[in-house]
C-alpha cells in the first residue's frame, strides 16, 4: 500500500478547501442574481433582431435575458419582433418598426406584493396578456396607446399606434379605456375594438372577426425559423474573424449600432490572435440559418457558419 507524505494530504486538503469556497461563491452568485431578477421589472425572453434598449439616453443592441428598468425604451427595426416577461407573470409582444416606453415599472419584490406600472405605446403594434400566475397577483397596470389609456384588470389586449390611427382591441377580460380630454369608459365585451381616428371623433367600439384578429396578432407574433433569438437559445452564429482588434471592434459598433447584439471572442490560432465576431442564442439552428443568410453581405460578412453550445 502506498503511503501518502503529509505534503501531499495537505495539498488535496488545500485543493478541496479552494473549490468548496469557488462552489459558495458560484451558489451566492446565483442566488443573489435569482434575488435580483425576481425583483426585475421585466426581462427579454426572446427577439427578432433589430432591436434596442434606449436607457439614460443610451442606445445598445438588445439581446436576450436582458432586466427591464422603469424610464427604458424598447425599439424595434423592420420585420423585427419581442418577447417581454412582466415581473408579475404578463407577457407583452411587440411587432415591427414599434416603440415602447416604461414610464413607471414598479416591481413586485415578493409574492404578495403589489406590481405598477405605466406603458407608452409611441408606435407600432403591441400585445399584453395576462398570464394565470398575473391574474393571481395584485398589480395596477396602464397602457396608454397612443391617445388611448387601458387599465388593464386581467386581460388580452391587443393595440397599435400608427401616423393616422390609434387602436385598442379586447381579446379577453374587461379594461377601461379613454381617450385624452373624453370620459372614461369600460369594454367588457370580448372580441371587441376602439378606433381612434387622429383629429376626429372616435369610432363606436365594434365586434371584430377572426380573420381580422389573427392578421392583427401575427402582427406581434414571433416567427420560429426566422431568427428569433431566446434566453435559452443554443446555437450562434459567426460572422467572420480577423486578426486586427482595431477593425473587429469597429465592425462589432456598427452592427450593434444597426440593432445586431454582436460579441467579440479571442482567440489564439497557431500563436496569433484572432478575433471573432459571434451573435448567440438563437432558439434553433433554423433560426440561427435564417439570420446567416440574412447577414451575409452586410459589413464584408461572407459565409458566415452556425455552431452549438
Amino acid at each position: 500500500m502506498k503511503v501518502q507524505s503529509g505534503v501531499t494530504i495537505k495539498n488535496r486538503y488545500i485543493d478541496l478547501y479552494l473549490f468548496l469556497k469557488s462552489l459558495s461563491f458560484i451558489l451566492l452568485f446565483n442566488l443573489l442574481f435569482s434575488i435580483n431578477a425576481s425583483a426585475a421589472g421585466g426581462v427579454v425572453k426572446a427577439l427578432q433582431m433589430p432591436a434596442w434598449l434606449e436607457r439614460d439616453g443610451v442606445a445598445t443592441a438588445l439581446k436576450p435575458g436582458v432586466i427591464l428598468q422603469q424610464k427604458d425604451k424598447i425599439i424595434t427595426g423592420k420585420n423585427a419582433r419581442m418577447l417581454i416577461q412582466m415581473n408579475e407573470g404578463s407577457l407583452i409582444k411587440l411587432g415591427e418598426k414599434a416603440e415602447l416606453n416604461f414610464d413607471a415599472l414598479f416591481p413586485a419584490e415578493e409574492a404578495e406584493g403589489f406590481f405598477e406600472a405605466t406603458l407608452r405605446l409611441v408606435k407600432g403594434a403591441f400585445r399584453f396578456t395576462t398570464t394565470e400566475l398575473g391574474k393571481t397577483g395584485r398589480r395596477n397596470v396602464n397602457v396608454r396607446i397612443g391617445s388611448i389609456t387601458a387599465g388593464i384588470r386581467g386581460t388580452d389586449i391587443w393595440g397599435s399606434s400608427k401616423l393616422d390611427t390609434d387602436l385598442l382591441c379586447l381579446i379577453e377580460g374587461n379594461i377601461t379605456a379613454q381617450r385624452a380630454g373624453e370620459p372614461e369608459f369600460e369594454m367588457n365585451e370580448p372580441l371587441s375594438f376602439y378606433v381612434v381616428p387622429k383629429n376626429k371623433p372616435a369610432l363606436p367600439v365594434s365586434p371584430v372577426d377572426s380573420t381580422q384578429l389573427t392578421e392583427w396578432a401575427n402582427e406581434t407574433e414571433l416567427a420560429n425559423g426566422m431568427g428569433v433569438l431566446s434566453v435559452n437559445g443554443k446555437w450562434s452564429v459567426n460572422l467572420m474573424s480577423l486578426a486586427s482588434e482595431v477593425i473587429a471592434k469597429s465592425i462589432k459598433n456598427s452592427l450593434t449600432t444597426a440593432g445586431f447584439a454582436v460579441e467579440i471572442e479571442k482567440a489564439l490560432v497557431n500563436g496569433k490572435n484572432w478575433y471573432r465576431l459571434r451573435i448567440s442564442n438563437f432558439k434553433s439552428r433554423e433560426d440561427a440559418s435564417a439570420f446567416a443568410k440574412k447577414i451575409e453581405g452586410r459589413n464584408g460578412i461572407t459565409q458566415p457558419w452556425i455552431i452549438q453550445f
